[in-house]
């Protein structure tokens, strides 16, 4: 179960960190000399998949822990207007609507998979 929800926690968190820096872009559209920043939590969620450092425990009492690759943002030096900005406000606002389909898909997988489990719990009891 831990691996799942840990997965798809992961995914909700890059998909709303990106949002944060998606927001931020389209904030600052018109702002001379602003360079467009953009967050690659794809590349986050890979790695989190891939076996690596793990806790190891001693006890059975003992909390698991799963550790954390930071998120980085990258920014475009390029220019596409002559104040210096980076920032398409057309490509923004179609990051922003593909983001948003991407983490409520997520959630919607992440509800799906506590009603099954609700459901197993509570048929088990009949």
């Amino acid at each position: 179960m831990a691996g799942i929800t840990t997965l798809l926690e992961r995914a909700l968190d890059g998909a709303w960190a990106r949002h944060q820096v998606l927001a931020n872009n389209v904030a600052n559209s018109e702002t001379p000399g602003y360079k467009r920043q953009e967050l690659d939590f794809q590349t986050y969620l890979a790695r989190a998949l891939q076996p690596g450092l793990r806790v190891v425990t001693t006890h059975p009492k003992h909390i698991a822990g799963v550790g954390r690759e930071p998120l980085y943002v990258t920014q475009d030096l390029s220019s596409i207007t002559p104040d210096g900005n980076s920032v398409d406000i057309d490509r923004e606002m179609a990051e922003v609507s593909t983001n948003a389909l991407y983490y409520a898909s997520v959630s919607k997988q992440l509800s799906s998979y506590f009603a099954l489990l609700r459901r197993a719990i509570t048929e088990g009891r009949r």
